[in-house]
């Protein structure tokens, strides 16, 4: 069970490495966070992971098998085996509680990157079309090449 707790606390570093990394002018990390991790917090997606009409893949995260061990209740002392159950469970309860901890701590960096990749998206897309559509309002020092130099060389 460690194994699979470290490997998510890896996944959350490494969630978290890359929010932070587009927060400093690397926003397409953003895309490739929410890309590398749609599966662990959004799931399935039709028509990405599925076609329709299929059923969906199992969505399973890591280290959620059942983890059902029940012990045989025979023997003379009844309160010894009801410690050790009691302890079984609260062990089990404890490392439901740790996943969903850690699931939520990925969930938050993963839906930060997206809405911040959106917000990113939306704000380019809206720079190339204000741009485009009043390119002759800018003046030539917007552009790299002034209308004489696209004449010497022919773009």
């Amino acid at each position: 069970m460690s194994d699979s707790s470290e490997k998510m606390k890896e996944e959350i570093l490494l969630s978290k490495r890359m929010f932070l990394a587009g927060c400093l002018g690397l926003p397409w990390l953003w895309i490739c966070n929410a890309l590398y991790f749609r599966l662990q917090v959004f799931g399935p997606t039709v028509m990405v992971d599925y076609w329709p009409g299929q059923t969906p893949p199992s969505s399973t995260l890591p280290g959620e098998e059942d983890d059902d061990d029940e012990g045989d209740n025979s023997g003379n002392n009844n309160s010894t085996n009801d410690d050790q159950q009691q302890q079984q469970q609260q062990s089990i309860m404890d490392q439901q509680l740790e996943r969903q901890m850690n699931q939520k701590e990925l969930q938050k960096w993963v839906k930060r990157s997206t809405t911040c990749a959106l917000v990113a998206m939306s704000a380019f897309i809206a720079w190339i079309i204000t741009f485009q559509v009043n390119k002759d309002h800018f003046g030539s020092k917007w552009f790299v090449m002034d209308e004489t130099d696209a004449e010497k060389t022919g773009w």
